[in-house]
Order: structure tokens, then sequence, then C-alpha cells
């Protein structure tokens, strides 16, 4: 079975379009990185006869084309993990609140990725959202969970390190409450759960 590699690299220079468009100024190297880290992307099987194929956004709940020969689509995997892991540690740079451009930049540009093709739909995220996030994957447990209380705990730590101000319950709350309508984590009995990854198909 043959694969399509170049809807593949149609779908990377997508993506990297998306990246953009979030509004966040990452430098050609971090964006790169960012890409590689949080997106992998699996060529389609080539059909066997020639299709004319609509490269636009697919979400999970798209079909494939009416008299379109059957073939396995290509994927898009999503991977948070793999996204934090290179999210500069501060507490190792030592660099304070100069690492916040690139950190939270790169955290927005996932959040920006993961809801266009999760959802199909464009949303700004800000630097509340970003810290956020990536303050709950860098303290939860071995099952990537962690208590809604620890949590605001630790995402008010992290904004002293970044110099930003506090956030209250309220705001902390909504801001949950979005992550969880994103996808990117469950709340239950007072513990988060979050989402490490997601596949979505693409023709």
């Amino acid at each position: 079975m043959k694969y399509d590699e170049r809807a593949a690299s149609a779908k990377r220079r997508e993506l990297r379009q998306v990246a953009m468009q979030s509004q966040i100024k990452l430098s050609e190297e971090t964006l790169h990185a960012t890409l590689a880290a949080f997106v992998q992307v699996t060529a389609p099987e080539k059909a066997e006869t020639e299709i004319d194929s609509n490269l636009g956004w697919i979400t999970m709940h798209s079909f494939p084309k009416p008299n379109a020969v059957s073939q396995k689509p290509g994927n898009l995997l999503l991977n948070w993990r793999k996204l934090m892991d290179i999210v500069p540690d501060i507490s190792l740079a030592g660099l304070g609140a100069v690492s916040l451009p690139d950190a939270m930049g790169i955290v927005i540009a996932g959040l920006y990725i993961w809801n266009k093709l999760w959802s199909g739909s464009t949303e700004v995220f800000s630097e509340e959202e970003a810290v956020t996030m990536l303050a709950l994957w860098k303290n939860r447990d071995s099952q990537n969970r962690i208590t809604e209380p620890e949590g605001f705990s630790k995402t008010n730590v992290m904004r002293s390190v970044y110099s930003l101000p506090p956030l209250c319950k309220t705001d902390f709350s909504g801001i949950i409450d979005r992550l969880v309508a994103l996808g990117c984590m469950k709340l239950e009995n007072g513990v988060l759960s979050l989402r490490e990854s997601v596949c979505i198909k693409y023709p």
C-alpha cells in the first residue's frame, strides 16, 4: 500500500499557518519545535484513482466525499505531554519574566491548534489560559491528575514566577471551565484529569 506524502506535507504546511494565526510571535526555530513536538502527522493511503481533495481543515465529524474510493485516512496526533516538555523551564534558566514570551507562546499556539482541529473553531487565547495549562501539567501526578485547589495554588505560584498578578478563584474557575469545554481536561469531584493526546483523522 502506498501513502500520500504530498497530502501529509500539505497538512504540515497548513498546521504552520494555523499556528501563525494564533497571533503569537514565535521565532522560526521555536515555531518549528512547537509543531514537531505537538503534532505528529501520518500520511493517508493513496487512492487507486485520482480524486479531487479538499485540503481544508477536517474535523472528527467530517466524512469522505461521495463516490470517493475507500482509503485509510491520515492521522494528526496532538500530544500535550510532548509539547510541555519543550516549554523553557524558568527554574533552571533563571530568566524569570524574560521567559514569558516563548513559554506562553508555545502553550497558546498549542491551545489554538487543539481548538482549531478538535472543535473547528478559532478563539483567542491569553496568558491566563496558557499559564494555567502549564502549571497544571508541570504539577500533575503520575496519572495526569491534580486537585482543583492544588491547581489553583500552583497556578498562582507560577504566575508569581512570571511576575504576573495572582488569579482570584472566580477567574481560575472560569479558565478551568473553558479548558474543560475545549476537551483539554475533565473535572470530576474536584479533581482535574488532563487529557494527554487526541487523534484526528484527515483524508
